[in-house]
This record gives C-alpha cells, sequence and structure tokens, in this order.
C-alpha cells in the first residue's frame, strides 16, 4: 500500500507559548465556513496564532511545503481568523479592555496579480458561506485594479495586493502574508517590512513559498529559510516539509521512493494530491530532472551543488591557521542582510608576520553571525568597551544602515565604506584569498558564507561585488569580512605589534 502524505514536518521550530486557543477557534471558525482543514494545516494554524503571556509567539512564521499541496487552507484559516477577531472575542482583541472594539488590518501579498486575486475569491467565498460572518461586512472590493479589500462594521480590514517595488507603503498593518515568497525581491519586502513597526510585539510576517529556481529572486526567501532551520531565534517560527537528507550534500535521494514523497507532500493520498498524479509528473519531468526535485520534492540545493563558487575550497583552505591571531589596531564591519533575517560582524587585522588576518568576531564561544538585528547595539558597546579606538564600520547605502540611529544614540562610533569602494574590495579579498594572502582560522559560518557566494557583475566593466540576490546561503559573514579586510589597508601594520584581540 502507498503511503499517505506526512502530517509533521521533517523540520520544525516554533517559539514558546502557553496557548493555542485562538488557533483552535480559527480552525472551528473554518469548518463552520465549510472548509475542513488537515492535520498539518492544522499544525501550521497553531504555530501562527499560538500566543505567550497573551501576545502573539512568533513574530515570524515562515513555511516550505510543495506545490498543490494546500498550503492556501493555512493561509485563509490565518485571513479570515485576523479579519474577524476582534468580533469573535479573540485574545488579543475581544478581551483587552485597554483597546475596545480595536481595528484589525491584514494584509495579503503575492507576487502575481492572479494569485492574489484568486485569494480574495477563496477567502470571499469562505466568508459568504457563514452568514454571521458575511452580515458583518460592510464593503467587498472585488474591482479589477489588483487591490481587493474587505472591510467589517467595526473597521476591521483585509487586503490583497500583488507586491512592487512601492506596494505595501501607506499601510500599518498588524499581519502581512507573503504568498510566493520564492520571487520576493528586497525592494519590495523593504516596503512592508517597516509597515508593520507601529504594531509592537503582535505584528506578524508569514512567508510562506516552494524552492526557488536561480531564476527567482530568491534572497529574502532563503534568509528566512536560513534563520528557520537554524532555529534560534526566540520569535520565528519555521516548518519544511522534505525529504529526509535533503539537507546533506552528501545524502542522494531517490525521486521515486514514496517514503521522500511522502515527506514532502502532507496531502499525498488525499483527493488533492493522488499517487497517480505524481507517477505522471515523474515520467513528463525525465528531460527536467532538478524541476521535479524542486517543485515536488522541495529539495534545495546545497552549497556543494554549485557548479560556480567563487573561490575554490582548497583554496581557502590554503588560508587556514587555526592559532591565527591579530596584533594591532582591529578592523570591525557590520553587514545586515537586506531581508534583515541576518547579520554579521567580521574582524580584519594584521598579525606578527605583517599577513592580514579575517574571522568574525565571537565572544564565549557565540560569533557575531545572527539571526535579526536586535543584538547588533548591544555587542557593539561590548566590543567599544574592550577594544580603545573601536569603531564599527558600515558600507554606505547598505541594510546596516537603518542601525545608524541607534549606534549613535548609544554613543558607538560608526564609520563609513563607499558603496562604490566595494567591487574594489571584493577583487583584493579574491586576490589574497587565492594566493594565500590572507589567514583565517576556520570558523564554519564564514567557510559557508564563502561556498554560497555568487558573484553581481551588474557594475560592469569587469568589476564585481559579492551577489546577495544570486548566492546559495546568507553571505553577511562573507560580506562583513570582505570590507574590513579593504578598511584595513588604511592601517599601516604595527612596529611593535601587541596582541589585544583575541
Amino acid at each position: 500500500m502507498l503511503p499517505s502524505g506526512r502530517q509533521k514536518p521533517r523540520v520544525l521550530h516554533r517559539p514558546e507559548f502557553d496557548s493555542e486557543d485562538d488557533a483552535r477557534d480559527a480552525i472551528d471558525v473554518m469548518a463552520m465556513c465549510g472548509q475542513t482543514l488537515d492535520p498539518w494545516q492544522c499544525l501550521l494554524v497553531c504555530i501562527t496564532l499560538a500566543t505567550l503571556n497573551g501576545n502573539v509567539s512568533a513574530s515570524s512564521v515562515g513555511a516550505l511545503v510543495a506545490r498543490q499541496n494546500g498550503k492556501g487552507g493555512w493561509l485563509e484559516a490565518i485571513a479570515v481568523w485576523s479579519l474577524f477577531e476582534a468580533h469573535l472575542g479573540g485574545r488579543q482583541f475581544g478581551t483587552d479592555p485597554k483597546r475596545p472594539g480595536a481595528k484589525n488590518f491584514t494584509l495579503w501579498t503575492a507576487h502575481e496579480l492572479k494569485t492574489s486575486d484568486e485569494a480574495y475569491l477563496r477567502v470571499k467565498t469562505l466568508i459568504q458561506a457563514n452568514d454571521d460572518l458575511a452580515a458583518e461586512v460592510v464593503r467587498w472590493d472585488g474591482g479589477l485594479t489588483g487591490q481587493h479589500v474587505i472591510e467589517l462594521r467595526d473597521g476591521s480590514r483585509l487586503a490583497f495586493l500583488a507586491r512592487s517595488k512601492s506596494s505595501g507603503r501607506g499601510f500599518s498593518p498588524r499581519r502581512v502574508i507573503f504568498d510566493e515568497a520564492q520571487e520576493f525581491s528586497t525592494l519590495a519586502h523593504r516596503a512592508m517590512l517597516y509597515a508593520t513597526a507601529a504594531q509592537g510585539v503582535n505584528r506578524q510576517l508569514i512567508y510562506t513559498g516552494t524552492v526557488p529556481s536561480e531564476e527567482n529572486n530568491s534572497e529574502i526567501w532563503t534568509g528566512i529559510r536560513d534563520v528557520g532551520r537554524k532555529g534560534e531565534s526566540k520569535r520565528a517560527a519555521w516548518a519544511e516539509w522534505s525529504p529526509t537528507g535533503s539537507g546533506d550534500p552528501k545524502h542522494k535521494i531517490d525521486p521515486t521512493s514514496w517514503a521522500a514523497r511522502a515527506q514532502a507532500n502532507p496531502a499525498l493520498g488525499a483527493i488533492r494530491l493522488l499517487h497517480e498524479t505524481i507517477d505522471a509528473e515523474w515520467e513528463a519531468a525525465q528531460s527536467d530532472i532538478e524541476g521535479f526535485l524542486r517543485e515536488r520534492l522541495s529539495i534545495w540545493p546545497t552549497l556543494e551543488d554549485a557548479p560556480d563558487t567563487v573561490i575554490d575550497s582548497a583554496k581557502w583552505a590554503d588560508c587556514l591557521d587555526p592559532k591565527s591571531k591579530v596584533t594591532g589596531p582591529p578592523k570591525f564591519v557590520l553587514d545586515v542582510s537586506p531581508s534583515r533575517a541576518w547579520a554579521s560582524i567580521a574582524v580584519a587585522g594584521f598579525r606578527d608576520d605583517g599577513l592580514p588576518h579575517v574571522e568574525i568576531a565571537s565572544r564565549a564561544g557565540v560569533i557575531d553571525h545572527r539571526a535579526g538585528v536586535e543584538w547588533i547595539v548591544e555587542r557593539a558597546l561590548e566590543l567599544q568597551e574592550s577594544h580603545p579606538g573601536f569603531e564599527l564600520t558600515i558600507v554606505s547605502g547598505s541594510g546596516a544602515e537603518p542601525l545608524i540611529p541607534s549606534l549613535t544614540t548609544a554613543k558607538v562610533a560608526v564609520g563609513f565604506v563607499k558603496s562604490a569602494d566595494v567591487p574594489a574590495a571584493c577583487g583584493m579579498f579574491f586576490d589574497l584569498a587565492t594566493t594565500k594572502g590572507l589567514r583565517h582560522i576556520g570558523q564554519s559560518d564564514l567557510t559557508d558564507a564563502l561556498k554560497g557566494a555568487r558573484k553581481n557583475t551588474e557594475d560592469g566593466e569587469g568589476a564585481w561585488r559579492w551577489g546577495r540576490r544570486k548566492s546559495a546561503s546568507d553571505i553577511t559573514p562573507l560580506y562583513a569580512a570582505t570590507v574590513a579586510l579593504w578598511a584595513l589597508t588604511a592601517v599601516p601594520a604595527p612596529a611593535e605589534p601587541s596582541v589585544y584581540f583575541l
């Protein structure tokens, strides 16, 4: 007998919570609208709506699941509950005496116009299937402008729109759904990321999509995956339906294995996704097996799969010196990914022998390549206290720039490298790393970033910089180390070195 889809994801990380009452109610509301959720969909609803001390426990929720499994059911449950939360007595609104009649605003976005239109029509149908809910609606905006709004008597709203670099500006939603996250530009993400800032601890960002291809603009989605898989963020949830071993480059997955197919497709065996359907897809995919692995089994290419690594691993290994130390004044550089999912502080300095040394800064076994940006100011103050003359350098116009007000308010010294200098910095790093002209101590985060890094040649004239969008992993450690090495060139090696870092 062929197996049914696995309801539990292979990878699951969720924040601490003390109640799933809202989630249970949301699942019941969907049933009253005529839609019974699968167990795996219920799990995602629970992860999303779980609360801790009365507040939403996960500020970010990401889910990777193959196409046509029914992730829309989960998103629809969240959208309907978000719209009617105050009306139905949700813990966050209906019982808050300080916010009687609180208005709620939720935004559902997708890469394509047709996807946001279809989402609006599905949610509209669900609401209209329940007379009590439908009676609360005072506005159905189903125009053909690509932006649809459902509004209730109490002022709560649910809007649907297709993403662009300016969509989301002017809104202030508490919850944003990012559907089709595998195609999500940095500019579009930036336009919506800060729209929720005024909503405090109860704001929430929901990301879902499939494994991207090389054509996709997937830097944001890749960053969400990296944070989710690591499972260290206290407020980020991640669920991933993929086969065992899909994150191991040495493990070869048999695409004809029903066990692997069941792990990646929770709806397998139900009416939604028949075994015969997947068999037919496999037969048709013989000229595009990579596409089948990506779309149907959710296998994300690993670092070793990539043929276009910029710096050969053997060359990087030649620069390894586990006992290497910085002598003389070090240079510290902060880099933040455009998604703000990751940030790194790297350091560069000269050794006794005059060779430059690069590494990710660390303290007490914790390296400064971490999820989010909340930790940066406190860590910069620690570094400033322990390193006389400390200055935290950032690249002008980079993802680190929005932190300048917080850093300067905390009286952290901030320096700058021009964005126009980055291609030269990348060229210098490449030259030294491929000729044993620098040293590192073998930190896995820096090595993994280098393995996954790709070139961005859009500057022309043969110049290039590390390409975040094209890279297979978060590259903030490498970007920061590259700029730190460049900044170091302005400081001559000391005549009488004295170790005061590490």
